[in-house]
């Protein structure tokens, strides 16, 4: 009984662990990297035109862009390590860095 309770116990840390960074791709190459601990608006030059990123509260979002469906959008905020908003039709990635997130434990 302990070892499940240890598990889940484990399971909630690991889905509470915030990211460090936000890396910004246009076209597969980098464009920037910045701290998600610093508020800020972050416009981003792609080939349909500029989408804008927000950093706020240790989390960001894209706040709008030049896509037609607006999916990367409605995506909202994301904040943990490996999390990513991609706006295929303006070729924008945006990935969260930070510590290793585990896939799975193991005993």
């Amino acid at each position: 009984m302990f070892s499940i309770i240890f598990l889940f116990y484990m399971f909630s840390r690991l889905q509470s662990i915030r990211g460090d960074n936000v890396i910004i791709q246009v076209e597969g190459k980098n464009f920037s990297r910045f701290s998600l601990s610093e508020n800020r608006t972050v416009k981003v030059y792609g080939p349909l035109g500029i989408s804008i990123l927000e950093i706020k509260n240790g989390k960001v979002r894209m706040f709008s862009s030049p896509c037609p469906d607006k999916l990367c959008v409605r995506e909202g905020y994301i904040s943990k390590p490996g999390q990513m908003i991609i706006c295929v039709p303006n070729r924008v990635i945006v990935k969260i860095e930070g510590r290793a997130n585990l896939d799975a434990l193991t005993y």
